[in-house]
């Protein structure tokens, strides 16, 4: 059935102190039941599209909105906010952006009290809205308690309890770890499915609308309609996904699009001259995988014999040393991290892995010294944290935080990235010299003037990396540093890290939930669970040798990863990574 939920009609929007549009005349409509996936490069315009849909702009957003757009037959710009969000809800990045209440039933309830329904009908709707999102064990919790996981949980099922036409998701699983973001997804699938409501004006039934911006599309590819690319302001790209993956293949990855692996490998396979006998673009992990396996076991593809990393430690230096650390938070009944003893040397990439909730950010601020051990000791660079001062620990560490917005406070992205620099008495000419170059390493200066918070997530990331690069310290210390990021903005600071670590000396300890990222570039991975280090070792024995055990901690290895063990039946070797696949020689026997 064709019906038409929501639709754009040339639409722009501007900033204020901006010239550039960053939506830029588009115009497109989405039918009800569709599951519509936006994808693009980091500061494209996706989130800002998002809000001109559901009237964010031009109520609360300043800024030139031109063109128009319209929810069920509403005009945006004519009707307010609280008249569209009967028809639309959106679902933002951050959940902490959107909840409001102390405890989840009451969130949950928020959104349906505020459109004056009756009370047995709010009972009815956040009983089903908590049902859906599997949350009904968590309705007294207080939500600031709750793991990432558990508030995003709680705020998809604040707008489902309104029963919206359309629901718009704004990168919902960034933050996850990956069986939390499994989750997620799984309950995105889900509502996509079974939802049925009341088409207006007619007597019929249809499905709720899902548009989805996200960097990280492995899983919603199982399920997707349609794809929209956007970038630098315009959808690019618009159609079913296999042929807009396939088809625009070399594009996307220029644009800095983030394609999934099992898209790289039916890609690779057709470009070696097989075909599939299923469907022409296998987009799929399912198809993708048995696509493979009708490879390998036809006796037409050969593997060399295999390269695989070399994790020698090259240095006998320790940066830190962590001896017996127990940390409790003063409220809390337990301890968060039990009897943690670690080594961390010179040169090394090191990775903490955890699920949400396993102690690692904690681990972390011990590293930094922003905590001091309940007991036991933390030294960095022969300096036990207890008895020096923060101050003067943090000169050789530069630390990223999880959410850039907690560490900039400046006016612009100039000032920003200067900062320190001043703090530190720096000479005017060096400040500018490196300031300058962090800008063209973080890919900012065109954007240096701007307010920080003008900027994408994803180039916020950035910035905040920016700040801690500038002075080339020691230590890099970053928590989920790529979060937001598209496959360009990733592969640029990720190669920095490393050019630190091979000709500056300098040493890498990152807590991530990105397992691409930890197999290409870890050299070291510690696995925390309970506040308690389960696995140590380089990301081969890690990924190749504990799966059943990674999954039993909510961790997944990367999807190349896990489809070579399960090919291992048909001749195929372990693959740690992509870009380790891409390296080797496969050949095709004739």
């Amino acid at each position: 059935m064709d019906h038409t939920v929501l639709e754009a009609k040339e639409l722009s929007f501007v900033y204020p102190g901006t010239e550039a549009r960053a939506v830029n005349r588009q115009s497109f409509k989405i039918g009800m039941g569709e599951f519509v996936l936006l994808c693009g490069s980091s500061g494209s315009g996706k989130t800002t599209l998002a809000k001109c849909l559901n009237g964010i702009i031009p109520h609360l957003t300043n800024g030139d909105m031109y063109g128009e757009v319209i929810v069920n037959g509403m005009n945006t710009a004519e009707v307010e906010i609280h008249e569209l969000s009967g028809s639309i809800g959106m679902v933002f990045q951050n959940p902490e952006d959107q909840i409001f209440s102390i405890r989840v039933q009451d969130e949950v309830a928020l959104g349906v009290e505020c459109q004056g329904y009756k009370h047995d009908e709010i009972v009815e709707r956040v009983n089903y809205a908590m049902k859906k999102l599997r949350i009904e064990n968590l309705s007294k919790r207080l939500n600031f308690s709750l793991s990432g996981g558990q508030k995003q949980k709680v705020s998809i099922a604040s707008n489902l309890a309104i029963l919206p036409q359309i629901i718009v998701l704004d990168d919902p699983t960034t933050d996850l770890d990956p069986i939390s973001k499994q989750e997620v997804v799984d309950i995105l699938q889900e509502l996509k499915t079974e939802i049925q409501l009341d088409i207006p004006g007619t007597d019929e039934k249809g499905r709720m609308t899902f548009l989805v911006i996200e960097h990280e599309l492995t899983d919603l590819l199982e399920f997707t309609d349609r794809v929209m690319v956007m970038h630098e302001g315009q959808i690019v790209l618009d159609g079913e996904p296999g042929p807009i993956f396939y088809e625009n293949y070399e594009y996307l990855d220029s644009i800095g699009v983030r394609i999934p692996d099992q898209v790289r490998f039916g890609k690779y396979l057709l470009d070696k001259g097989f075909s599939y006998n299923k469907v022409k673009y296998p987009v799929k992990k399912e198809d993708v995988m048995d696509f493979a396996r009708q490879v390998l076991t036809s006796g037409q593809i050969s593997f060399p014999p295999i390269r695989y990393r070399d994790y020698t430690i090259k240095s006998t230096e320790k940066v830190a040393e962590v001896r017996n650390l127990s940390f409790r938070y003063p409220t809390a009944q337990a301890d968060t991290l039990k009897n943690i003893d670690l080594d961390i040397y010179k040169g090394e990439f090191f990775a903490i892995v955890g699920h949400n909730g396993s102690g690692k950010t904690t681990l972390m601020k011990n590293l930094l010294g922003i905590l001091q051990p309940t007991a036991g000791d933390v030294i960095i660079n022969g300096q036990n944290t207890k008895d020096v001062e923060i101050s003067k620990l943090i000169l050789d560490i530069g630390y990223v935080f999880q959410n850039p917005d907690n560490q900039l406070f400046c006016n612009t992205v100039r000032e920003e990235i200067e900062f320190g620099l001043r703090n530190n008495n720096y000479p005017e000419d060096e400040i500018k010299s490196l300031t300058d170059r962090a800008l063209e390493i973080v890919g900012l200066t065109d954007r240096q003037e701007e307010h920080p918070f003008a900027l994408s997530r994803g180039q916020r990331q950035r910035l905040a990396v920016a700040t801690m690069l500038v002075s080339n310290p020691k230590i890099i210390m970053l928590d989920e540093p790529t979060t937001g990021l598209d496959e360009r903005d990733l592969k640029g600071i990720l190669s920095l890290m490393q050019e630190l670590i091979d000709f500056h000396d300098g040493t890498l300890v990152m807590v991530t939930h990105d397992m691409e990222v930890v197999a290409k570039y870890a050299t070291r991975v510690v696995v925390v669970d309970d506040g308690q280090i389960v696995l140590n070792a380089d990301p081969d024995v890690i990924f190749r040798d504990n799966l059943d055990k990674l999954e039993a901690l909510k961790l997944k290895p990367t999807i190349i990863a896990s489809m070579s063990g399960k090919l291992a039946d048909c001749g195929m070797p372990y693959v740690p990574n992509w870009s380790f696949f891409q390296d080797q020689i496969i050949d095709r026997k004739e």
